[in-house]
């Protein structure tokens, strides 16, 4: 049986993740998440590892409780399926999610 799940991309490829003290690092900075989640346990620790050519890290947004790529690894990218465009819970966040690129704008790197 086929099941989908909705998970957020935390590494993209190349990228080392690291999981300590209750935070996400990537490439050595601390992830700033700016949506609501819970909050990882703070004795927790996870990798370092680095993000598989062609693969993604994925987490759930209620981190204590999810079944993600600390659980069955990196995904390969041909997996995703699309992306969430509603919020339904918490109900004080419900509407539609803003959402942000993977990769830098090549068009606005070059200045065209």
């Amino acid at each position: 049986m086929k099941e989908d799940y909705i998970k957020r991309v935390i590494g993209l490829p190349g990228d080392t993740l690291e999981i300590h003290d209750g935070k996400v690092f990537i490439n050595g900075k601390e992830l700033v998440e700016k949506y609501p989640i819970n909050q990882i346990q703070p004795g927790q620790t996870y990798g370092p590892i680095t993000i598989e050519p062609d693969h993604i890290f994925v987490m759930g947004d209620n981190r204590p409780q999810s079944q993600d790529s600390r659980y069955f690894g990196q995904l390969s990218e041909d997996l995703i399926v699309g992306k969430a465009w509603v919020r339904v819970w918490p109900l004080d966040k419900f509407g539609i999610i803003q959402h942000y690129d993977l990769e830098p704008n090549a068009a606005a790197a070059t200045g065209s």
